[in-house]
């Protein structure tokens, strides 16, 4: 027989017929090849999640881990401290609202962000870690706060930029409160190397990446007492943001959806002084055709040494992640908790604390730990996915004799095996039923699956307890026909 390699994530081209491979709820892990183990990659299953607070019903705006190791969030208007018991206390509130907000700290003051033009408040820090409250949520009134749609930090200035023009600013150093810390009206500068409008503002090490609409500038701090940073001369990316909500940074890498002057979305990530695309041309083409990317979400986060950029588009309801760690590419979804029909992925915003993974939901207001050792999203189903590469041989008809799955079993899960026989366009019906069984030396085996010129197979299964896909085996032989 011969192995069926899933040798990658999933893609998805403008012909069916070179792209049929869907990789939908699964993450690809390399296989350590110095172990000679026969396959290149394992398909592991994406986390399942169980709720943790229910703060208020509405739409989780934000999650962040403050300085001090707080979970905090936005829902609806409300602004909570999750703390690590899954009690809640709410700091304050901030105009109400569905859209994106951001926060930054600065070790002493808390401050979030709507990208309204007054859209801004603050409140402090407890003086210790976990120990202590939280101060009264302020709404900012200087009139030399503009607004931002997003919020950084280097040397203890907050970056802020001023919606819908040219212009960025800076907040005054270890930023209290407006009376002993006022935002000063010259601390302002503007985007240089090119015309367009700046979308969002982040950093990764030392640098201050100025993301415009077509063009990214990189800027470092030179300490001067009329601005403290200046541009990095003769030095740009040439590669702006579609989303200022899609930015998202670890401190090493900033992924973010981006365009320039000459092209349509592609996603990118920047390190160092240096950016690149990471979105394959496949990747390229699902993304250009959604149309308006512009609320577009991205959240990175880090589960068992892999770092996931997680990009949701909300008018679609795709969301599409990217592995940083092994670049690859895989598709994620939910379902309909009644008619368990696909929908877009629950998750609204991510963040790491406690030693642990949040999500929060877009709808209902729940912030759930996202867990590998579940297969549910709060009790919900989570459907998995691989379609296979195609089978063809040298143009002539195969009989399909046999197919054997290579799967971890015991579970007592079952798969359902369909198949396509026109490159993917349509698949067949009814599915069939392979049983993962209740041992550890099961194989999956099904006979007699009839002929095909070209044959794409493809699983789809629940549950599994996080039984890992390693591919399968196929008997065929060709005919003269």
């Amino acid at each position: 027989m011969v192995r069926i390699n899933l040798t990658g994530g999933s893609y998805q081209a403008r012909s069916l017929a070179v792209a049929a491979q869907r990789c939908l709820n699964l993450y690809p892990e390399p296989l350590p090849q110095q172990e000679q183990e026969p396959i290149q990659y394992a398909h592991y299953p994406t986390p399942g999640s169980k709720v943790f607070a229910v703060p208020e019903v509405g739409v989780v705006r934000c999650l962040y881990q403050s300085s001090q190791g707080d979970l905090i969030a936005v829902v609806n208007s409300g602004v909570y401290v999750i703390h690590a018991n899954a009690n809640t206390t709410k700091i304050g509130s901030i105009t109400a609202g569905t859209g994106q907000v951001r926060m930054q700290d600065n070790g002493v003051t808390l401050f979030i962000v709507d990208g309204t033009a007054k859209g801004g408040w603050y409140c402090s820090l407890p003086q210790k870690p976990q120990q202590g409250l939280y101060g009264t949520l302020t709404q900012i009134v200087d009139d030399a706060f503009y607004g931002s749609r997003t919020i950084a930090i280097l040397d203890t200035f907050l970056l802020y930029t001023n919606p819908d023009t040219t212009n960025w600013y800076v907040g005054p150093a270890q930023f209290t409160d407006e009376a002993t810390t006022p935002f000063d009206s010259l601390y302002v500068a503007s985007k240089t190397s090119y015309p367009d409008t700046i979308v969002g503002v982040d950093v990764v090490g030392q640098t201050i990446w100025l993301f415009g609409s077509q063009d990214t500038e990189l800027w470092y701090t030179s300490g001067a007492s009329d601005f403290p940073f200046q541009r990095l001369p003769s030095l740009s990316i040439g590669a702006g943001c579609v989303s200022p909500y899609s930015i998202a940074s670890n401190g090493d890498v900033v992924l973010w959806l981006g365009c320039d002057n000459a092209g349509l979305p592609r996603v990118y990530m920047g390190a160092g002084q240096q950016a690149q695309p990471v979105s394959t041309f496949a990747i390229d083409n699902a993304l250009q055709s959604y149309g308006d990317c512009s609320s577009a979400i991205g959240s990175l986060y880090q589960q068992e040494g892999h770092s996931f950029y997680v990009l949701t588009f909300p008018t679609t309801g795709k969301t599409w992640v990217y592995d940083i760690s092994t670049s690859l590419w895989h598709e994620r979804c939910s379902l309909d908790g009644k008619t368990l029909v696909e929908t877009r992925l629950r998750a609204n915003a991510w963040a790491n604390a406690y030693g642990r993974v949040f999500c929060g939901d877009f709808e209902n207001g729940t912030i759930y730990e996202v867990t590998l050792d579940l297969d549910t999203e709060a009790g919900v189903p989570i459907q998995r996915q691989r379609s296979c590469p195609h089978a063809i041989g040298d143009g002539r008809r195969m009989i399909h004799r046999k197919l054997m799955l290579d799967m971890q079993n015991g579970s007592g899960a079952e798969v359902r095996l369909d198949w396509s026989d026109d490159r993917g366009a349509t698949w067949s019906h009814p599915y069939i039923q392979m049983p993962l069984g209740t041992d550890g030396n099961t194989w999956p085996t099904v006979w007699r699956l009839g002929m095909a010129r070209d044959r794409v197979y493809r699983l789809t299964w629940m549950g599994g307890n996080g039984a890992a896909l390693m591919g399968a085996f196929l008997d065929a032989d060709t005919v003269a026909t």
